[in-house]
């Protein structure tokens, strides 16, 4: 086999590749013996008809592309190595000029190559926000709320009072061609006012009860809204939609007190213990949440300093992954893709050149110098942290464990558990290393193998040391008896 290799534009190669005939002969005689076994052929038994039997029935070309498929399935890697290429996707047939004595070409594209650059000298200062009063006084109204009882209120609608409506929306135009303005069909609901203000999860849209203050029962209020280009709704990104909204009744929430029978419905002993958890649970959410803006700018940092060559098959792998995942969710929603391509005004052409391609450049861009980062830092799992990981999660997850419908289900359940686990504990691993970098520490670079005898060797110490300090019952005995 002769393989001639030339550089393309776009990081692939084509390698011209020419099988002797000799060398293309085994998988000629396995081919005839295969369409021999698959084929009834008169008067012979499943695959025992002879080789010149096969090849009058079939024809020498059928046979020969048989073989070259069986030949290029099995001889691919080897075709790579003895070419001295690291692919970065699988390649492709680009031309076949002789079947019988195979001459034929692959385009390859090659493995992704990353330069860093000088990633070490990266330096971002770090601050913890703490945690206010005002987040405290947040978060205890909002564990108060379920539990607060409703008085009638004949005054204006006010901050924290609980209102019951019926609401409808109508849009300015519809969302797709020969739909209708209808956005919400008149229903009942009942808002909190002034517990609307997350972008991510309030509606109609955020600060919608703002509006309903100063407003007594039997009002009917008309609000306006544009949905911006931001919006968690993407299908109602640029529409104004009005809402009208008739106040039914108006409720005075009365919220528990700060006691200790309160704090017991958290599984706190006294109020004292349920402020401290909610303290402590916020500086976490609020330390997470800052860790992962740092790490941002850290990774935007790192990406302005290297330099990452893909080839075209890589982008468009990580596209379609992009794509598969977006469908999967709309889906979930009920909503068919082209219908939603439709409330969008656009085609999926259109969309996956203008979204999702950015997007995926970005992510495959980001992934592949994360995983030269930890290559270069060498990083590996470290099992103890991975299997404390792994238990937070399977206690998490008990409850669905328990009420999963059979084996199964509950196996699939593990794996997604344990995939979770190692992800996490890897992405901790390495994202910590860059912020230790970042903020000027600089972490040593050790190798695994090192790293391991170091840490053998200290459970060893701690091993011995610890039968030193275990005196053998048998000693004391004789020391009691020799004190005597």
């Amino acid at each position: 086999m002769k393989i001639e290799k030339q550089n393309l534009e776009n990081h692939e190669v084509k390698l011209d590749v020419s099988v002797e005939k000799d060398e293309f002969a085994p998988y000629m005689n396995k081919a005839a013996k295969k369409i021999a076994a698959s084929q009834r052929i008169p008067g012979f038994r499943p695959g025992k008809a002879p080789a010149n039997v096969i090849r009058n029935m079939f024809g020498e070309m059928a046979i020969a592309q048989e073989a070259f498929d069986m030949f290029l399935e099995e001889k691919y890697g080897a075709i790579l190595d003895e070419a001295g290429v690291e692919p970065g996707a699988m390649g492709r047939l680009d031309s076949l000029d002789d079947i019988v004595e195979p001459k034929f070409s692959l385009i390859v594209p090659l493995k992704a190559t990353v330069d860093l650059g000088d990633y070490r000298a990266i330096r971002e200062e770090f601050t913890e926000e703490p945690v206010t009063d005002e987040e405290v006084e947040r978060a205890l109204k909002e564990l108060k709320e379920p539990y607060a009882s409703q008085e009638p209120s004949d005054g204006e609608v006010e901050g924290g009072n609980l209102v019951f409506v019926m609401i409808k929306g109508e849009l300015d135009e519809p969302m797709e061609e020969g739909g209708t303005t209808e956005l919400v069909k008149e229903m009942p609901y009942q808002f909190i006012v002034g517990s609307d203000d997350d972008e991510g999860s309030a509606w109609p849209y955020p600060k919608f009860t703002q509006c309903l203050k100063g407003h007594k029962e039997g009002d009917v209020i008309t609000s306006e809204y544009t949905y911006p280009e931001d919006t968690a709704i993407q299908s109602l990104k640029g529409h104004t939609a009005t809402y009208t909204t008739t106040i039914q009744s108006v409720k005075k929430m009365v919220l528990p007190e700060n006691d200790d029978e309160f704090a017991k419905n958290f599984g706190k002993d006294t109020f004292d213990d349920l402020m401290d958890e909610i303290k402590k649970s916020l500086s976490e959410s609020k330390n997470r949440s800052e860790e992962n803006k740092y790490i941002e700018t850290i990774v935007s940092k790192m990406a302005e300093g290297a330099t990452v060559v893909y080839s075209p098959a890589e982008l468009k792998n990580e596209i379609d992954e992009r794509l598969a995942e977006l469908k999967h969710n709309i889906q979930d929603r009920g909503i068919g893709f082209d219908a939603w391509l439709k409330m969008k005004k656009t085609d999926e052409e259109k969309f996956v050149e203008e979204e999702i391609k950015p997007i995926a450049e970005e992510q495959l861009k980001r992934k592949l110098m994360i995983s030269e980062f930890a290559k270069q830092e060498k990083i590996d799992l470290n099992f103890e942290d991975f299997q404390n990981k792994y238990n937070e999660l399977l206690n998490y997850m008990q409850p669905q464990l328990e009420h999963a419908k059979n084996k199964h289900e509950r196996e699939h359940l593990l794996g997604h558990i344990r995939e979770d686990a190692l992800n996490e504990t890897y992405s901790s691993a390495v994202f910590g290393r860059l912020m230790a970098i970042a903020k000027g520490e600089n972490p040593a670079i050790e190798d695994p193998a090192e790293k391991a005898a170091k840490a053998a060797a200290a459970a060893a110490a701690d091993l011995e040391a610890a039968k030193e300090t275990e005196q053998p019952a048998e000693e004391k005995s004789e020391d009691t008896e020799s004190k005597e």
